[in-house]
């Protein structure tokens, strides 16, 4: 069997050990054991419609560290999250500029187990919930091989994990609806208190169709006018005016 025949056989193998899984973190547990990394990751950001963040986290850390980590407050030096919630694109921890503070953060996890190498990737759905999946190795060496190698596999399961996060948390119920870019676009400046002529004419389309785009936000919302799906819009965080 050729090297790239086993990285299919593995990822295929990942795949579906994750779609088979009762719930996030029996998929991490699969994903660690896989791939033989040291550990796995997965924090939602948001989940709930809400302005206070209520965090979703799985992990295979060792729930002392997990403890240590809460009680000495590092999220709020961890230069790994920060970077993770406000980037787009997968970047390799070694990428990422260390603080002082966050130097002891990273010696303080190694101590506890951690390995030195990671990898994170951003997920970003169509509801614009955030969402991090971190890889983490004790390889040094030979890390930027292995992660050449596996990390576009990586990336497709960390959204096939994502979903599973959503189903494990709402079942078929996600509170959030699917509104198509126009649909979003047209309540975003509907907040910002432009009329349908206006909209229309920013947008370079028909009066007629940016009143059917608001029409079909406020239905997908399950709201009665146009003010109340601006309302809910904002709650959910899918508009920010």
């Amino acid at each position: 069997m050729t090297e790239s025949t086993e990285e299919n056989s593995l990822f295929e193998k990942a795949f579906a050990a994750i779609e088979g899984s009762e719930d996030v973190e029996a998929a991490l547990l699969r994903f660690r054991d896989l791939y033989a990394v040291s550990h796995v990751t997965y924090h939602l950001a948001q989940t709930i419609a809400d302005k206070v963040d209520a965090p979703f986290v799985r992990t295979t850390y060792s729930p002392e560290w997990v403890s240590r980590y809460l009680l000495k407050g590092y999220v709020q030096a961890d230069p790994i999250a920060k970077r993770g919630f406000q980037s787009t694109l997968p970047f390799d921890w070694a990428e990422v500029e260390v603080t002082p503070e966050a130097a002891q953060l990273l010696m303080d996890a190694i101590s506890h187990g951690l390995g030195p190498s990671g990898y994170s990737i951003p997920v970003i759905d169509r509801a614009n919930r955030r969402a991090l999946l971190s890889i983490n190795d004790a390889r040094q060496a030979d890390w930027p091989e292995f992660l050449k190698r596996h990390r576009g596999d990586w990336l497709e399961l960390s959204h096939r994990i994502h979903k599973l996060a959503l189903r494990e948390l709402y079942g078929e119920n996600d509170p959030v609806p699917n509104l198509g870019p126009r649909e979003l676009e047209c309540l975003s400046w509907a907040a910002q208190g432009k009329d349908y002529k206006t909209i229309a004419l920013i947008l370079a389309i028909s009066e007629h169709t940016a009143r059917d785009y608001l029409k079909s936000a406020r239905y997908k919302l399950g709201c009665a006018n146009i003010p109340q799906a601006i309302s809910k819009a904002i709650k959910l965080r899918l508009i920010d005016p």
